[in-house]
């Protein structure tokens, strides 16, 4: 038996907000899957952490189960090419005298599979661009807009920024939460607490030869394998004209 599991989960946010995504591969299957998350030490999801998942199987139309450990494999739809990523299958359970089955899985560190969040991209009217870093990124695609339109895609990385602390209001209790972002539907209170961010700077300005309305997209990459990326961040339009080079 083959599955697949695309785990979406956000490094630094609660546990309990993933999307676990469970696919067996047939059109009409003779049984249905469904994923829970098993209990996590932490409140949120950390780098160092390996997810554990039990997979549930109900077999459809009498369908029985007739399963080892061995007879099981489990694809991470994640895991891109990184050496040692993937998912272990720990333990295969026939239930109910055939009927119901459940594969606990454990997937690799999610240093090696997933990203964390940027929650803001700003442009100055200088043309500095600053995110908040997103934690197991050590590089980010860069997509600048003008006027609507592409025009320039860069990587931004440690060779090409700056790195500040900042100090930033945000929602929620950072103890149950990620960092307290509003974003955190699940766990958003009303009062605001201050959090220091680490806050990386782009200087836009060698890259604008054209007067215009500029914005950037923002996408944090994995730090072990780039083509792993998070979810991208847009910030607004900001009038910008060209750099005046001395000759």
């Amino acid at each position: 038996m083959a599955l697949t599991i695309e785990p979406e989960i956000q490094i630094g946010e609660s546990v309990g907000t993933e999307n676990i995504i469970i696919n067996n591969d047939k059109e009409n299957s003779d049984y249905e899957v469904s994923v829970m998350t098993i209990n996590h030490k932490d409140p949120v999801w950390g780098l160092d952490d390996e997810p554990e998942f039990l997979i549930s199987l109900t077999g459809k139309n009498s369908y029985k189960f007739n399963l080892k450990k061995e007879d099981v494999s489990v694809t991470n739809l994640l895991a891109g090419g990184t050496a040692g990523s993937g998912v272990t299958v720990e333990e295969v359970k026939v239930n109910n005298d055939g009927y119901d089955a459940t594969v606990k899985v454990k997937i690799a560190k999610l240093a090696l599979t997933h990203t964390g969040s940027v929650n803001s991209v700003k442009i100055s009217p200088e043309g500095i661009v600053s995110w908040d870093e997103a934690l197991g990124s050590s590089a980010y695609e860069v997509k600048v807009m003008k006027d609507g339109w592409s025009y320039r895609t860069v990587i931004a990385d440690e060779s090409n920024t700056k790195a500040h602390k900042e100090t930033m209001e945000v929602f929620g209790d950072v103890g149950k939460g990620p960092t307290g972002t509003e974003k955190d539907e699940k766990i958003k209170a009303q009062e605001k607490t201050m959090r220091v961010e680490n806050v990386l700077e782009y200087d836009l300005k060698e890259l604008v030869n054209e007067s215009g309305n500029y914005r950037v997209v923002v996408v944090p990459l994995n730090g072990t394998n780039s083509m792993i990326r998070g979810d991208k961040v847009v910030s607004r339009e900001v009038w910008l004209e060209p750099s005046v080079r001395e000759s």
